[in-house]
């Protein structure tokens, strides 16, 4: 072989990467196209959260049944309704797998956003070399950002309405507004960051600490501390107006109805007269005690129960927890030695680059004490890949790093199981759909009474309208004497003189649904059952059945009966289907104040 030849080679190879490179961009634009094409391949998403509240707050509010339904899908009835809609509006128009599709494209767009952010954060390290030094500087972030986009939480809820891969799409743009290729931070550049984010925030509230950290992410700037302040001062006011523009008109209706704008929310901040039906959030998956809250990764990695109810597992959160691990303690070590050193270098060399991590870090901590809910830290998952090369680079040098990142990478996907929220075949049927039972084709001006912890909402649509349906339970809710949804509902069951219903779960009719009638003064006439039809075949049949009124007791009975109610947090047993409250108590929201 000649020199010649070898060189010829070499150059052949170099021109081969060079357009290889070229074609990266290329296809992480298409990207979004393949995500939709994977979301047809893993079928129709028909996840808890869709049936209990996603479709039926869309037809809710295109209906104005907010002061009509009395907690259908319990807390989250109250959740901003603007993507719900859309998503209904689709569901109504278009074919199933038209929808599947093109919610895979949108949450697919995540993949340009990590692109672009890595490009920004390692321009400036020129990390990828091919042949004679040729610069692949496209290879890495395309890697990253596809490891990112494969977490378990994203392919989980790929082409479900969840809509945590659209919120995170608003915090991705909003850091990408954030990092530059050059020039100082400016006030536009942050207000505009905090008004992208600001507008997530306020179509889904649990994207919160993200949006907190994006405020603060200018503080990790090196600029003078007055121009960060200021910085971060504009990214907040960003974010008010973000969140008014998407939120605004919501906040104001659950103020006006409900005397906190951010209902179900902060009950006992804003001092809401609904403080005593509980404050929405959902405790049960926090750490319990300060050692978990310093751990937490480490524990829910390998019990992922801990923060979610889907099976899942996936390493990138707890990869990322170690490896800050060891560049916390690296950079503290050379701090007490008073040593610059090459990692405290690299690590002040990029504004980029800090940056990044601290607005992860401090993403990380929100979700952490806020959450702790597996789906709510996706756009943290989706960075970890990025904020691995980043720590790992700082720690061990470019050539080292970035080859421990590409290893670990592939690990990652090897190691990663996707969450398992329901799905099914696409089939001919429409994507969500219910039919009335025969027998109750006809049926106008009812109340039907819901019980049991099961997702139920998404049946109403297929009723006739004038239908009521009061939820008596569900979802870690029980009334309570002093709530003031049990005044409204009491009084609608004791208000109305037409035929009353309940709508159960068969497996839930003995785990509190018949309690829950009795409470209300009510038994279920079995011969009336019939079951209710749908496309989604839930486990156990739902049914739809007549309720008969249970006789009245007389005023010194009711007492008795009342002082020997279950405590607080259960079910009171109302022996009348008044319960303790007289009739007329109750009324809209508003007039219970």
């Amino acid at each position: 072989m000649t020199v010649e030849t070898t060189i010829g080679e070499r150059s052949q190879s170099a021109e081969i990467l060079r357009h290889f490179n070229r074609a990266i961009p290329v296809f992480i634009w298409i990207s979004p196209l393949l995500a939709g094409l994977l979301s047809l391949h893993m079928g129709k998403s028909m996840a808890w959260d869709l049936l209990h509240y996603h479709y039926y707050n869309g037809y809710a509010f295109l209906t104005d049944r907010l002061n009509f339904d009395i907690l259908p899908a319990v807390f989250h009835t109250f959740l901003n309704p603007v993507l719900d809609v859309a998503f209904y509006a689709a569901v109504e128009t278009l074919p199933p797998r038209a929808v599947g599709f093109a919610l895979g494209v949108i949450h697919g767009i995540n993949i340009i956003l990590l692109f672009q952010c890595a490009r920004l954060v390692l321009a400036r390290w020129e990390l990828a070399r091919g042949v004679d030094g040729q610069q692949v500087s496209n290879l890495l972030p395309a890697l990253l950002a596809v490891t990112g986009f494969g977490t378990a939480a994203a392919m989980g809820t790929l082409g479900s309405w969840h809509h945590d891969l659209i919120v995170s799409l608003f915090f991705l743009g909003a850091l990408l507004v954030l990092l530059r290729s050059e020039g100082r931070l400016t006030l536009r550049r942050a207000t505009a960051a905090g008004l992208v984010v600001g507008i997530g925030l306020g179509l889904k509230l649990t994207l919160a600490p993200f949006a907190a950290a994006i405020v603060a992410a200018p503080l990790a700037v090196s600029m003078p501390f007055r121009d960060r302040l200021a910085a971060c001062v504009a990214a907040g006011l960003g974010v008010g107006v973000g969140l008014l523009a998407s939120g605004g008109f919501w906040m104001a209706r659950m103020y006006a109805e409900f005397g906190n704008p951010f209902f179900p929310f902060f009950n006992r901040l804003f001092g809401s007269p609904f403080a005593d039906a509980g404050g929405g959030r959902d405790l049960s998956f926090l750490p319990r005690g300060l050692w978990e809250y310093l751990i937490y990764p480490v524990i829910f990695s390998f019990d992922g129960n801990r923060i979610s109810e889907a099976r899942w597992r996936d390493f990138r959160l707890l990869t990322a927890f170690a490896v800050a691990l060891c560049l916390a303690g690296v950079v503290l070590g050379k701090r007490l030695a008073r040593r610059r050193g090459a990692v405290k270098m690299r690590l002040a060399g990029s504004d980029n680059v800090r940056m990044v991590l601290w607005t992860a870090l401090l993403g990380y901590a929100g979700w952490l004490v806020l959450f702790s809910i597996y789906r709510y830290a996706v756009p943290l998952e989706m960075l970890t890949p990025l904020l691995l090369c980043i720590m790992l680079v700082i720690l061990a040098g470019p050539r080292i790093g970035v080859a421990a990142t590409v290893a670990g990478c592939l690990f990652l996907v090897a190691a990663t199981q996707k969450a398992d929220f329901a799905r099914k075949d696409w089939g001919s049927e429409p994507f969500v759909g219910a039919k009335v039972p025969a027998a109750y084709q006809g049926l106008r001006g009812a109340v039907i009474l819901m019980a049991g912890r099961s997702a139920d909402a998404h049946f109403i649509p297929a009723f006739d309208p004038s239908n009521r349906f009061v939820r008596l339970d569900g979802f870690r809710y029980v009334y309570r004497a002093e709530d003031p949804f049990t005044r409204q509902a009491a009084s609608v069951v004791a208000g109305h003189s037409g035929p009353v219903l309940a709508m159960f779960r068969r497996d839930r009719r003995g785990q509190g649904a018949e309690d829950a009638f009795r409470a209300f003064g009510f038994v279920i006439d079995d011969p009336s059952c019939a079951t209710v039809e749908s496309t989604v075949r839930p486990p156990e049949p739902t049914f739809l059945c007549r309720l008969k009124r249970l006789p009245a007791l007389s005023g010194a009975a009711r007492l008795e009966a009342w002082r020997a109610c279950p405590a607080p947090g259960r079910a009171p047993a109302f022996p009348n289907p008044a319960g303790p409250f007289p009739e007329g108590s109750g009324g809209s929201p508003s007039e219970l104040r």
